[in-house]
């Protein structure tokens, strides 16, 4: 018997009792015991199969406040089975004192007691010391969920947990019954996150040692969207957990997937307990802001996300391509022998991206300042609400007064498919006040995204609906779109046909990243960015919905050392990580910046180009989490000099050279200026052009011998 532990035997009762708290337990108090633990009307903390109340014990002017577990009746079979291994209420007691003595957490188990009549149990309560303002996993996720809380106290919560649930483990419990409502904690008045409190111990086993697939088994019942499921489990290993883990965890969490399901045909007349703080979202609706790489959250995993796509979406796209490919790749193999071949003034053509809300706006504009010529896009989140969206208005009617030309985005959530009424006055608001001091509207954000809250062609329409009135509204405004994200067109064609009657594009909006391919030249099968441009530029000639233009509204590499500020390695970042291959140093992303910029524009395939963004610590040109206050990153100045030689200029030609090695030349009044660079290698000769001087990429006067993946200015 555990050490200060006593037999309790007390009338009808048979048990143990922490010897500090037996005088609690006599014929007198537990007379009638049974009885008023289950018609108690206050204090009920769960009311179902088993019912849990607080009651106040009383014995020699001494009060003791208790959680008192009453355990329903049951089959014969699990007396039978009770009968010889211990009742719930028994391995509840041994495991809460197993759990107590090796520091995890679980309120101080107190005494359990049994009545048998033969070998049918007819009464069975566990106490424990009832500890005040517990709040469950569950309820805290519900209430977070219901918040839109932002994505970093998520991450905290499970990171809470999952060090607990380490513990738990490594003492060697196994739970069997490790739900969300099952682990609890309390948070202090200054918002601190208490020990956690594992209960409903009944089903547990102790182990010396957990094996892989028993700890898999135990996070099969933490209900959680399967991205935010993988972090707790990455933070539980610090790290990637062992493919039998996965492997175990993904196959008992679809058992008990159906499990939960078929509880209503199971159990058809069971009473339901209610839950105060409501219910879980569905998994496909929660939506989750991570301010830090000012994206939304990836909620699911591929294998789960794919479940909830309509299969509409699939016919849709299908449908899609078939209609238009063939007039598309036409138009395709028609446009890409015009690349470089047309002069192109830059003035205009090349804009940053602004944060509204979460950074200093006057900083912004004193870095802006040094960016000549450059225009702004500033983000409207649906979900941010009207105090957000005010200070937005504020700014664009700032930035037009001082002659900024200014693209503005409307951002979605789910709650703007969920609620279109508040989706329909959050466009109204906005363009009522800054409809005419913008240049351009872009509706929607990666529709082809399911964590941008869109799920397919349906939704698409109900987000697009109010923009037929706000068009005719405001017909002076480019309205563009359909904003998908990367190199997947069959989305933009699709997008396209699930435009509302009515509704016409002023330009062909897209987010065309190719960090996956590194360098802006290199191939994605037979794309570089050039052919990419192109395509869209064919994609914008073809469909009837589009004016035949191409604005990329937003572009970037993410940085080595971004962390969870890093849009490819937020939510989560182990500790001991190496870095993302995606990642690139600050040097890279500033000549990659400057290439991009001119492959696009210089093609004569793409109007303009907005950096994402001015000022961010994973992806931006100014840091500004640097030590010593906001930072400019070497690509800041790689931009500034551009824009001070060829801002304004006019390209004329791209130079014929060898391969890999790219030379495009432009006017800048009677000047001549040729910009060089290679990809991958370097070249040093012969030069088929003279010049008078030549600047490296930060402005800095250089005795070129040869140009490498940094480009240069030449001047004729």
């Amino acid at each position: 018997m555990t050490r200060g532990v006593e037999k309790l035997s007390v009338g009808k009762f048979q048990g143990q009792v922490l010897s500090a708290f037996k005088s609690f337990f006599d014929e007198e108090s537990l007379s009638g015991f049974g009885e008023r633990a289950r018609s108690v009307k206050e204090g009920i903390l769960s009311e179902g199969r088993h019912r849990v109340v607080v009651l106040d014990l009383e014995k020699n002017g001494k009060s003791l406040k208790v959680a008192v577990k009453a355990f329903g009746r049951q089959g014969c079979l699990k007396d039978f089975y009770d009968f010889r291994k211990g009742s719930k209420a028994e391995r509840s007691f041994k495991a809460g004192n197993f759990l107590k003595s090796r520091g995890v957490g679980t309120p101080q188990p107190i005494a359990y007691f049994d009545c048998w009549e033969g070998k049918r149990l007819v009464e069975s309560f566990y106490l424990s010391d009832y500890v005040e303002s517990l709040i469950s996993f569950k309820d805290s996720l519900i209430q977070a969920y219901h918040e839109k809380a932002d994505c970093r106290f998520l991450v905290a919560r499970l990171s809470h947990i999952a060090s607990a649930i380490r513990l738990m483990h490594d003492v060697g419990f196994w739970h069997r019954d490790l739900g969300n409502q099952n682990m609890e904690f309390q948070v202090s008045s200054k918002g601190e996150w208490r020990e956690v409190q594992f209960i409903d111990l009944n089903r547990g086993r102790i182990r010396e040692d957990l094996s892989v697939k028993e700890r898999a088994q135990d996070f099969s019942r933490i209900r959680l969207p399967s991205a935010f499921l993988n972090v707790l489990v990455r933070i539980y290993w610090k790290g990637n957990p062992p493919p039998e883990f996965t492997k175990e965890m993904r196959s008992r969490r679809r058992g008990f997937e159906w499990w939960e399901r078929s509880r209503r045909w199971r159990h058809p007349f069971r009473k339901r307990s209610r839950n105060p703080v409501g219910s879980y979202p569905e998994v496909q609706n929660i939506w989750i802001w991570d301010r830090e790489s000012a994206q939304a959250s990836i909620t699911m995993e591929r294998y789960e996300r794919t479940r909830y796509y309509p299969l509409g979406r699939y016919y849709k796209v299908a449908w899609s391509v078939l209609k238009f490919a063939g007039r598309i790749w036409r138009e395709y193999r028609r446009q890409l022998p015009l690349a470089y071949q047309s002069r192109v003034d830059l003035k205009g053509r090349f804009g940053v991206a602004l944060e509204s809300t979460d950074l200093d706006f006057n900083r912004q504009l004193e870095l802006l300042e040094k960016l000549e010529g450059v225009s702004v896009l500033l983000r409207f989140c649906h979900h941010e609400g009207m105090s957000c969206w005010k200070e937005g208005v504020a700014q664009v009617k700032e930035l037009a007064a001082s002659g900024r030309k200014v693209m503005i985005a409307m951002v979605q959530d789910r709650g703007a498919v969920s609620e279109p009424d508040s989706w329909a006055r959050f466009l109204s608001f906005v363009l009522d006040e800054i409809g005419g001091l913008v240049t351009a509207v872009e509706i929607c954000h990666a529709v082809n995204r399911m964590k941008w809250g869109v799920h397919g062609p349906d939704d698409q329409v109900a987000l697009l609906s109010p923009l037929v009135k706000l068009q005719e509204k405001f017909p002076e405004i480019t309205f563009t779109g359909p904003a998908c994200i990367d190199f997947e067109y069959h989305y933009v064609l699709s997008a396209f046909e699930s435009a509302p009657d009515g509704l016409h594009y002023g330009a062909l909006s897209h987010h065309l990243y190719v960090d996956r391919r590194g360098a802006p030249e290199n191939f994605q099968g037979r794309f570089s960015t050039l052919e990419k441009c192109g395509l869209l530029r064919a994609i914008a000639k073809v469909v009837p919905a589009c004016n035949d233009q191409v604005i990329i509204s937003e572009v970037n590499w993410p940085l080595e050392g971004g962390g969870i500020w890093s849009p490819v390695t937020a939510t989560h970042v182990d500790p001991d990580a190496p870095e993302h291959p995606l990642s690139v140093s600050e040097f890279d992303y500033g000549v990659y910046m400057l290439r991009y910029l001119v492959i696009s524009v210089c093609s004569g395939f793409v109007d303009r180009v907005y950096w994402w963004r001015l000022v961010a610590h994973g992806f931006g040109l100014v840091d500004e989490r640097a030590e010593g206050g906001w930072r400019e990153r070497i690509g800041f100045k790689m931009l500034r000099v551009f824009l001070e030689q060829l801002g304004s200029a006019t390209f004329l030609d791209k130079l014929e050279m060898e391969v890999d090695v790219y030379a495009f030349r432009f006017e800048r009044g009677d000047e001549k200026i040729i910009m060089m660079w290679c990809n991958g290698r370097t070249y040093s000769g012969p030069w088929s052009f003279e010049f008078r001087q030549a600047l490296n990429a930060t402005g800095d006067v250089t005795g070129i011998k040869e140009v490498g993946d940094s480009p240069v200015y030449f001047f004729l």
